[in-house]
């Protein structure tokens, strides 16, 4: 059980690295928050899952963003 915990969390840890790793190399600021902004809205949403919520809105777009053709978010700066 410990050494499936050990890979479990180290199988964590280059998640998280790879995440940071990408994050840092968006130089666009705009970019940056969307991306927080949508990390945030799928944290609350597993966490409204979690809690036994199961109505949040997957596909719903960021606040202040609307929906392409494509199907992908929109807002000022384009899709």
């Amino acid at each position: 059980m410990a050494m499936e915990d050990g890979i479990e969390s180290d199988m964590w840890r280059r998640e998280e690295l790879r995440l940071i790793k990408t994050f840092i190399g968006i130089t666009d600021p705009r970019k940056r928050q969307r991306i927080l902004e949508l990390a945030e809205q799928l944290a609350d949403e597993a966490s409204s899952d979690a809690a036994g919520h199961g109505f949040a809105a997957t596909d719903a777009p960021l606040a202040g963003a609307s929906v392409g053709a494509s199907g992908s978010a929109c807002d000022e700066t384009g899709c």
